[in-house]
């Protein structure tokens, strides 16, 4: 069966910064072996890609590396306000974090965020991690252990209202990242009923897995926002429809470092080699259509995002193209991850389709469980004028 290849439109690469728990040469070659071949790296590195500076230095640094095609995201702070909207021609769009998570990133007075939605071209995508800082806090200094009780879906639901609500006074369009809650989808809904330019994604881990998997992995299962309740994910795949992306928020840590207490285990779980694999299982036992898979995972974020190479399997697009067997079923294990993590929560899990080949712009760059393309063969992607 051919397939185009897909997009992750949210990864966490750690390059520069935090090579020693995944780099554009690792991430990208686990993205190979997924079938996903474009991805849009997120900006909370060290440093942090916030300035033209340290956009120019991880340009340089990624280019050598990548085996896909990939973009980057440029990072909102209180200070880079002008300097960001004069970068966004360079970059896939702008991440704004509401709250903190892992790095330093963290806009969190209405005033800065306010401009920031004002002053960044109002067609480029400005991204929001939609946690509120204020109520993290609270909630966090009550010293619960369990992760979707110290960071709540209360949380969640301030910071997004008040992005709709700025994005609604600025006439902006908004992307919201992983939405984990009925409830955060019913007031986008609500939003796009009120003229409100906003288009949401879902991530892989809050399809598949819940707060009850969270117990059963411990800081394994540890990611911002939480796994959250049965109900909220069963209410992800009623709104499936709805959905505009699923993007994996690929967000490696070694085994030791999610080892540590709870409290110092950082939050963050990989998946970028698992995202094709879990949903063409789910479009194979009749969960969801495969259309309806390839619209999310590849139509949608390459004209969200302005790619203008990518989206489709026709002429004038890049041939980026998956080769799978529909039929063969295997058993995902922590061995086969080419992250340098090595692990993945859905080890053990049965699938079926298995992927053959993968091909980048018409070059054969993976066969049998291997990858052939060499790092540097991937290319930064062209983005259309917004």
């Amino acid at each position: 069966m051919v397939l185009p290849g897909f997009i992750d439109s949210h990864v966490h690469f750690r390059d520069p910064g935090g090579a020693h728990k995944e780099d554009f040469l690792s991430g990208t070659r686990a993205a190979l072996a997924g079938g996903v071949t474009t991805v849009l790296d997120m900006p909370n590195t060290q440093p942090p890609t916030d300035t033209r500076e340290h956009l120019l230095e991880k340009m340089s640094l990624v280019a050598g590396k990548a085996v896909v095609d990939y973009g980057l995201y440029f990072g909102a702070t209180d200070n880079n306000i002008e300097e960001a909207a004069t970068l966004a021609k360079d970059v896939a769009a702008m991440k704004l974090y509401m709250g903190s998570s892992t790095g330093s990133l963290l806009v969190t007075e209405f005033s800065p965020i306010y401009r920031h939605f004002q002053t960044f071209p109002l067609h480029k995508p400005l991204v929001v991690h939609a946690e509120d800082e204020q109520s993290l806090k609270y909630f966090g200094a009550l010293g619960s252990q369990d992760h979707n009780q110290s960071r709540p879906p209360v949380s969640a639901q301030i910071a997004l209202s008040r992005a709709l609500a700025i994005a609604e006074k600025t006439g902006r369009v908004l992307h919201v990242a992983h939405t984990t809650t009925q409830r955060e989808i019913e007031l986008i809904l609500e939003a796009r009923q009120k003229g409100v330019h906003v288009t949401f994604e879902v991530t892989p881990l809050h399809l598949f897995l819940n707060e009850e998997d969270q117990h059963r992995l411990g800081n394994f299962g540890k990611v911002n926002p939480p796994l959250r309740s049965a109900s909220d994910q069963a209410a992800l795949w009623r709104y499936f429809d709805a959905i505009d992306t699923i993007g994996t928020d690929h967000a490696p840590h070694t085994r030791a470092e999610k080892e540590q207490p709870y409290d110092k285990a950082p939050s963050g779980i990989p998946g970028v080699q698992t995202l094709l694999p879990l949903l063409f299982n789910a479009a194979s036992a009749g969960r969801v259509k495969l259309e309806d898979v390839i619209q999310r995972c590849v139509v949608n974020p390459a004209r969200i995002f302005g790619l203008k190479t990518k989206g489709a399997l026709e002429v004038g697009k890049d041939a980026d193209i998956v080769l799978i067997d529909p039929k063969q079923v295997y058993e995902i294990t922590n061995q086969q991850m080419l992250s340098k993590c090595g692990w993945t929560p859905f080890a053990g899990t049965k699938v079926t389709g298995k992927i053959q080949q993968v091909y980048v712009r018409g070059s054969l760059a993976y066969e049998q469980d291997t990858c052939l393309a060499q790092g540097g063969s991937g290319k930064q992607v062209q983005y259309a004028a917004r």
